[in-house]
C-alpha cells in the first residue's frame, strides 16, 4: 500500500479510452482471431477487458468510455459490455497498431469535448491495487484538467 487517499471523484470531462484490437496470439489455444486475450476470463470471473472497465467505472459515467478496436473482435466486446454505448466501440478499418488508435480516438473526443482528458489503457492487464490506481490516475487527471497537459504514468504492468 502507497498510502494514497483511495477515494476519486468523478470527472466531467475525464474519458477513458481502452485500446482493445490486438489479435488472439498470445494465448493459443485459448486465443483466436475473433476471440482475443483481452476477451478471456482468466481468472475465471470476468474477461480481461471487463475488469479494465470495472476498474474505471468509478471515475466516470458509461457514455464516457470509447473502445478502439479491431472489426473482428467488435461483436463479441459489445456482447461483454453491453452498457456501453455501441458507437463509442470502434473498429479500426486497418490495424496499423497503438499510435493510429490513440490519433482516432483524439481526434473523435476533442472535437466532442475540447476540455477533454483522455486516459489511455490497455484491455489486458493486471492491477493488483485498482483503488489505490484510481487514486493515483485521478491526481493525473486533475492535473491535467488544470492545464498542465501531455501527462504520462505508466504503470510496472502485471500482464498476463
Amino acid at each position: 500500500m502507497l498510502g494514497l487517499q483511495t477515494t476519486v471523484k468523478t470527472h466531467s470531462h475525464f474519458y477513458p479510452i481502452i485500446l482493445g484490437g490486438r489479435r488472439g496470439t498470445r494465448f493459443w489455444p485459448l486465443s483466436r482471431k475473433r476471440r482475443a486475450k483481452q476477451l478471456l476470463a482468466l481468472d475465471g470471473k470476468e474477461t480481461m477487458i471487463q475488469q479494465t472497465v470495472a476498474r474505471l467505472a468509478p471515475m466516470t459515467a458509461p457514455s464516457r468510455f470509447w473502445i478502439i478496436t479491431n472489426g473482428d473482435l467488435r461483436p463479441a466486446i459489445l456482447r461483454q459490455l453491453p452498457k456501453l454505448p455501441p458507437s463509442q466501440v470502434i473498429a479500426e478499418p486497418a490495424g496499423r497498431n497503438t499510435a493510429p488508435a490513440i490519433g482516432l480516438a483524439a481526434f473523435l473526443l476533442l472535437r466532442r469535448d475540447p476540455d477533454a482528458v483522455l486516459g489511455l489503457f490497455p484491455s489486458d492487464h493486471v492491477i493488483a491495487e485498482p483503488a489505490e490506481y484510481r487514486a493515483t490516475l485521478s491526481r493525473g487527471i486533475e492535473i491535467a484538467a488544470a492545464g498542465r497537459k501531455h501527462r504520462c504514468a505508466r504503470h510496472p504492468p502485471d500482464s498476463i
